[in-house]
């Protein structure tokens, strides 16, 4: 995303400002020599640079939640291996696609080539859909599949934090070229992992409409096939928080590129790296560290909800900021963005049974692809604020936080009245397995004696 956001604004300050002779990677803020010209053009290619990027994140999430109903429809059909291959080399495609265009410096348009593939693949969503059912299987239902989902999100975030120093690198003291030839090559790597990955959870049925009605009532039978009123409240609960949730996070990552390139800060490419990498390592972190500490003491969602408060805070500071100590203030506060989604996620994963994680996972992903859909016009509340108030959208963003810590505590209520019902689920389904393995045949120690060969 650095990559694209920063070749995006180079090129289309080369529209605004014709042959430009400064680098755009190192001094965002162009034409300091005249400083009304250069407030009138930045917001012109910051307008520009918001606008291109919703129109492309537009195309692919919109393909993106159609094709995530496909893969968690025919989840067991497909199989684990496909339901990861199928999205990571659509994301593969894409990063061809903006390899091509820098390298042949080809018309801009041409990056929607890669958006369809990605978006039609699955995209980032199929991916997490591919990775979550992939640990749901090889855990087991208590709180270890909780403490796995997290690991996974906060391994996942410390190795894109290190892809965001070296990009930052590259982009400024490199072409265009490298990032996007590293990024590409990085991707084709995926392909060839997941390929090699074993297959789990892959049922042979043969593909009718029949089996199209029958997966998609499965699909949504997390909501409307369960009996228990309790465990469909926490459903409910949970579908707002991540519709409210994502809608943020998927906004804040790209508005907040375009927000430290402009006045007053004009940060550079390398400045913006080490500031994703150090935002992204101290919430993965805390991820990978404080839950499995805390886990203990901090039960169901507790945690997410101290995660929420932190991040209300840290974008009403983004909002009112004007100098560096703020956004390193704000940086302090980012330790909570993600509590609040791995926790829930793990925790309504508990609700269900084994042969459930599939619908439940397909679910989350549909609604994490239109909660995708919803944040893109959070670009345009940035485009239309930048002329009175840049910082706008951070306060819209801590509105919507808010309303998730809120519905956090009602999930945390539901689930204390529930767990007592969790608890004796989660000892059923333990007993049954170890019942199953008690009853493997195992092979008998011989002990009859050796057969005597009579002579003749």
């Amino acid at each position: 995303m650095l990559l694209l956001n920063h070749y995006l604004y180079n090129r289309l300050a080369r529209e605004v400002f014709g042959n430009i002779t400064f680098d755009t990677t190192s001094q965002p803020c162009v034409n300091e020599t005249d400083p009304s010209k250069s407030a009138s053009d930045g917001d012109r290619v910051q307008s520009m640079t918001s606008s291109i990027m919703m129109k492309f994140d537009t195309t692919g999430s919109v393909l993106e939640v159609v094709a995530v109903l496909f893969l968690g429809t025919f989840s067991t059909s497909l199989g684990r291996k496909a339901q990861l291959l199928i999205p990571i080399s659509g994301y593969t495609v894409r990063a061809l696609s903006i390899l091509a265009v820098a390298f042949w410096d080809l018309p801009l348009p041409w990056l929607y080539v890669g958006c369809v593939a990605e978006g039609i693949m699955g995209g980032k969503t199929g991916i997490y859909l591919g990775s979550y059912l992939y640990v749901s299987d090889i855990t087991p239902r208590n709180q270890k599949r909780t403490l796995g989902m997290s690991l996974l999100e906060g391994i996942r975030g410390i190795m894109g934090s290190s892809i965001n120093i070296l990009s930052g690198q590259m982009i400024q003291r490199t072409t265009f070229l490298v990032p996007a030839l590293f990024t590409a090559c990085g991707s084709l790597i995926c392909v060839v992992m997941a390929a090699l990955m074993p297959n789990r959870m892959q049922i042979s049925e043969k593909w009718s409409a029949e089996l199209l009605k029958k997966s998609w009532r499965t699909l949504i039978s997390p909501f409307v096939g369960n009996k228990d009123k309790q465990v469909k409240k926490m459903m409910l609960v949970a579908a707002a928080v991540y519709v409210f949730g994502f809608s943020v996070i998927y906004s804040l990552d790209r508005i907040r590129l375009l927000y430290l390139m402009y006045r007053p800060f004009c940060w550079s490419a390398i400045n913006i790296g080490w500031y994703q990498f150090g935002r992204q390592a101290i919430f993965n972190l805390s991820i990978i560290i404080l839950v499995p500490l805390c886990q203990g003491c901090f039960h169901g969602v507790s945690l997410g909800i101290i995660g929420a408060a932190a991040s209300v805070a840290e974008y009403v500071l983004y909002a009112f900021a004007d100098d560096d100590a703020h956004l390193y203030a704000a940086l302090a506060l980012s330790f909570g963005q993600g509590f609040p989604l791995n926790l829930i996620r793990g925790e309504t994963s508990r609700l269900f049974g084994t042969e459930k994680q599939g619908p439940l996972f397909a679910c989350m992903a549909v609604l994490e692809s239109i909660s995708f859909a919803v944040g893109i016009f959070m670009m345009s509340i940035y485009t239309m604020s930048l002329g009175f108030f840049a910082g706008f959208s951070f306060l819209v963003f801590a509105v919507m936080t808010l309303i998730v810590l809120i519905l956090l505590c009602v999930f945390q209520y539901l689930w204390k009245g529930y767990r007592s019902v969790l608890m004796q689920q989660e000892k059923a389904e333990n007993g049954a397995e170890s019942h199953r393995v008690s009853l493997l045949p195992v092979e008998p120690e011989s002990s009859a004696p050796p057969l005597e060969v009579e002579d003749k």
